[in-house]
């Protein structure tokens, strides 16, 4: 389904999916597109609650919560690739300074990371519709959608249930895309890091550009996990449940991080380097020295004082050049992002369960 990645020779002739024109359609719209999302996400929750409300269901609040997360995700879902693309091509911008690319190869590497086939998330995003309806009938269904259950059946509901469940499973085609749209796109990003680009460590900037796109992702992932067991505290009960949400969070750093490991490979490699011709430097200094010592050339040795001295500063300004490629709130805007509401989470069950027992 992913396309085998060569950024540099092959000329991308596919079409982009109905995700990406969409989008495109949003971002030359006259108003903010964070803004359009917003308004998206509070129509169709209006939506369920008009039609929910007209056919007396609405006196059911276990379901509120429920309808409010249908209602947003999908818009979420939209606006998360967005930002995800913006921001690729934005880190693709920065880094052109050290990309070994023609502006033609440059426009083409562009093109693929802001577009995604659109047969192969059609495929991905029908693949993730038919698992999710798949799991509707062999799951447990948690305490608030079998509440829901009890008042969307066609026979008492029946536009509020077609209604949702349109929704419902636009949100689960959009995420097999986003799946699809995450793996590709990084791919892309670890190609390009390991063989497109000069690294140069006294201009940090460049080599960091892509760990806001992949913090980001790895951020955009565990929202809806999180939101997902927000509306559904009851799920933390099952420790099948409370293993998934630890295997998500280790694979949303696993997203934040393998991606760069490639670049922080390379610009380690660069920092053994320079410093490896410090130390060559060093020694034919030393030598200098110690030959002008032993010839009793002591205005010899005292310009070679400012030399070693230079070379001194040059190696502790190497040494304290870190070799991740990212900055460091970079990463703590992750931990934060990634812990907090797990942790605030697992107070809130703990606190409910106190109060039951």
């Amino acid at each position: 389904m992913i396309e085998s990645i060569n950024v540099m020779s092959i000329k991308p002739s596919f079409k982009p999916s109905w995700i990406d024109r969409f989008n495109d359609w949003v971002k030359e719209l006259p108003l903010s597109a964070w803004l359009f999302y917003l308004i998206f996400g509070l129509v169709l929750v209006g939506v369920q609650l008009l039609f929910l409300r007209i056919e007396g269901g609405q006196q059911d609040s276990e379901i509120l919560p429920v309808i409010i997360f249908n209602g947003l995700f999908t818009p979420f879902l939209l606006a998360l690739i967005y930002l995800l693309d913006d921001q690729a091509v934005a880190a693709l911008n920065s880094m052109r300074p050290v990309l070994d690319t023609t502006e033609s190869e440059f426009e083409q590497v562009r093109y693929m990371l802001s577009n995604m086939p659109s047969r192969a998330s059609l495929i991905a995003g029908l693949t993730m519709m038919i698992l999710a309806i798949l799991m509707e009938r062999f799951w447990i269904e948690p305490v608030r959608y079998a509440a829901l259950g009890q008042v969307r059946t066609l026979g008492q509901l029946p536009i509020f249930a077609i209604l949702f469940n349109i929704i419902d499973k636009s949100s689960a085609f959009l995420f097999g895309a986003f799946i699809y749209h995450t793996i590709r796109q990084l791919r892309l990003i670890n190609t390009i890091n390991m063989t497109h680009i000069h690294i140069n460590l006294h201009n940090l900037g460049p080599l960091q550009a892509f760990s806001r796109l992949t913090a980001s992702t790895a951020v955009g992932l565990v929202v809806g996990v999180y939101g997902w067991l927000l509306i559904n505290p009851d799920l933390l009960a099952d420790p099948l449940i409370f293993g998934f949400v630890g295997l998500t969070t280790i694979l949303a750093v696993a997203l934040f991080a393998l991606p760069l490991f490639g670049v922080h490979r390379l610009m380690k490699k660069e920092k053994e380097r320079m410093l490896h011709a410090l130390d060559l430097d060093f020694e034919t200094v030393f030598s200098k020295f110690n030959k002008g010592f032993r010839d009793n050339d002591y205005s010899a040795t005292e310009q070679l004082h400012g030399t070693i001295a230079g070379l001194e500063i040059q190696q502790n300004r190497i040494m304290a050049i870190p070799t991740w490629p990212w900055r460091p709130e970079t990463a703590q805007f992750i931990l934060a992002a990634l812990a907090l509401p797990m942790v605030l989470m697992i107070l809130r069950f703990l606190v409910e369960q106190a109060f039951t027992w």
